[in-house]
């Protein structure tokens, strides 16, 4: 969703290289539901917050080996820290819980295996460039930051090995002398208890409640989490406020580790989610978006596009028809020499013995009971030649569909204007408040209701090929638009496609939220979806995998002349077993 192609090119690098490390931190922690996205760590859908300022990165910056050493350290900690132990043994708030959350990475991180060289390489690689990068970003100007910076470099120093750098040995010399004999005694016990999770937290709890006296002292508010939050943002991650994490998992139904509670679940604010204004938000007709004259002009258009596709509709129909509908009972075929026996016909039997007709078949009909509802992206990025080809894909899919006698919906989404629109202005006059949420106006455009024939929606299809509304997309939203609809219908089969070319992108809410906002938010609407077993639901990447945010994904190659493979995505996505 991303106009710029240089923008949408280190996007799609930026994902790899997110994928690539998200794939090593699950071979080398053994949780296959981990997951890395925008400086946050899942575990089966859930965030798993960590403290370790070092762990903070933004992969499109940082050098390779220590984007390694990054996901090598969370990998350790999944592997070596029982997280319902560590948040039992936590302190409860503030600065102390921060430090005890440091002192249990490095302790994960001192148990690597000594025969992996190549792992502690990229540990010492990905601490070392950050110690580099927090002598200038104003990591330690602060007193907070430079006594969390001071002990971070104490307890490594204890349990791994001395870090070599004259610049980090002048900044931390004067506190480290301070520090030491208050420290002393418990950070010297570290080392030996290291393999014990529950005796190691015993110490690591003395040396942050320590220190969180120490900070509440100079500054009673401190250990508020919202402040400290607020007032020393540069030495935290992003994800580091674990009160709101608690709410999630509670809210996505803690007491299981691979469902969602749908029935409780406020989908519109999964996660810290939330709107500014939905005020300027619009449902409309495609119909309305262009004159009858455009509208003509464009399905006289798309009719020569689909008539130059090398595929049959009439084939792709029966194709449907054996992937969506199912045979039932329609009646009985009499006079068959095997079956049921008809006592009518036991007479012709006696008085013949050489009849056999005298057996009766059930007579099974393929019956469609089934919807299917493709959302399509329309956001800017879609601009460039791939409307078209989608343009064809569904209106054949809409005619096949419809000739197999199975009902189709086909919806858009995009934003009613470019970076923010209203709500942005709105935003400004109210202050710039930190955070608002998603700050864009919506556009949702109904291209073809399930009640409405192809016959009858080819108006408002020809639209498809107008690209003048294609701008920004929220993609999260726009999937529970389409997910609520399809609720609501009656058929007990229901199917949900949702085609995209990337990740979702609305300047407005990029800019004045956390990184990843708006993809956490698919990627968890997605999820909860798919924990809902009425429905079944696929994404077509168009030259994209989504595999990703989708669990049920297939890439497309939109370019050249669609063949009958190019429609042959639902019978992946949706093939019976």
């Amino acid at each position: 969703m991303m106009v710029d192609g240089d923008v949408q090119k280190n996007t799609a690098r930026l994902r790899l290289l997110e994928r690539h490390g998200a794939a090593s931190l699950r071979a080398l922690s053994g949780e296959t539901l981990a997951e890395y996205r925008a400086s946050r760590l899942r575990v089966d859908g859930k965030p798993a917050p960590f403290a370790a300022p070092y762990l903070a990165i933004d992969f499109s910056e940082a050098q390779l080996t220590q984007c390694r050493g990054v996901m090598d350290s969370l990998s350790l900690r999944l592997r070596y820290s029982d997280q319902a132990l560590h948040k039992k043994l936590s302190p409860p708030s503030g600065f102390a819980r921060l430090v005890f959350d440091v002192l249990e990475q490095t302790r994960c991180e001192s148990l690597s295996p000594l025969e992996r060289a190549g792992l502690r390489k990229n540990l010492d690689a990905a601490f070392a460039n950050w110690c580099h990068v927090a002598h200038g970003n104003g990591f330690c100007d602060s007193d907070l930051g430079i006594l969390l910076y001071t002990v971070i470099h104490m307890v490594r120093a204890r349990l791994i090995g001395t870090f070599e750098d004259e610049t980090a040995e002048a900044l931390i010399e004067a506190t480290r002398a301070n520090l030491g004999p208050i420290l002393g005694k418990h950070l010297y016990k570290l080392k030996a208890v290291k393999q014990d999770q529950a005796a190691f937290a015993v110490h690591a709890a003395a040396i942050a409640n320590e220190l969180g006296e120490m900070v509440a002292d100079a500054a009673d508010d401190v250990d508020d989490d919202v402040k400290l939050k607020e007032r020393h943002s540069v030495i935290l991650p992003p994800d580091w406020n674990d009160s709101d994490v608690d709410s999630e998992v509670e809210s996505a139904g803690a007491g299981s580790s691979s469902s969602v509670d749908l029935g409780q679940t406020d989908l519109e604010n999964l996660g810290d989610y939330h709107v500014f204004t939905d005020e300027f938000d619009e449902t409309v007709e495609a119909n309305t978006l262009l004159r009858n004259e455009k509208r003509y002009e464009l399905r006289s258009r798309l009719d020569q596009l689909v008539k130059s596709q090398a595929v049959s509709v009439t084939r792709l129909a029966r194709e449907m028809q054996a992937l969506f509908a199912r045979p039932e009972h329609d009646g009985w075929l009499f006079g068959q020499e095997e079956g049921l026996i008809d006592a009518r016909r036991l007479a012709q039997l006696v008085s013949n013995p050489e009849y056999h007709s005298v057996f009766v078949q059930d007579r099974m009909q393929l019956k469609s009971n089934a919807v299917v509802s493709f959302l399509i992206d329309n956001s800017g990025s879609m601009k460039r030649q791939r409307f078209e080809a989608v343009a064809v894909l569904m209106d054949t899919y809409a005619r096949a569909l419809d000739l197999a006698g199975i009902k189709s919906e086909v919806l858009g989404f995009t934003t009613g204007d470019w970076n923010g629109g209203k709500p942005l202005q709105q935003w400004r006059k109210a202050g710039q408040p930190d955070a608002p949420g998603r700050m864009g106006e919506l556009l949702h455009v109904v291209y073809k209701t399930a009640d409405d024939a192809w016959r009858r929606s080819r108006g408002s299809m020809a639209c498809l090929l107008s690209t003048q509304h294609f701008r920004e997309g929220v993609d999260g939203e726009a999937l529970i638009w389409a997910y609520q609809r399809l609720k609501a219908r009656e058929e007990p089969k229901r199917y949900l496609v949702v085609i995209s070319d990337g990740a979702p992108l609305d300047a407005a809410t990029q800019n004045t939220n956390r990184e990843g906002f708006l993809g956490d938010h698919l990627a968890s609407v997605a999820k909860y979806i798919e924990s809902d077993p009425q429905i079944q639901m696929g994404a077509i990447g168009i030259d994209l995998d989504m595999s990703d945010t989708f669990g049920n994904s297939v890439s497309l190659d939109l370019g050249g002349t669609l063949g009958q493979a190019s429609y042959r995505v639902l019978n992946t996505l949706f093939k019976v077993i």
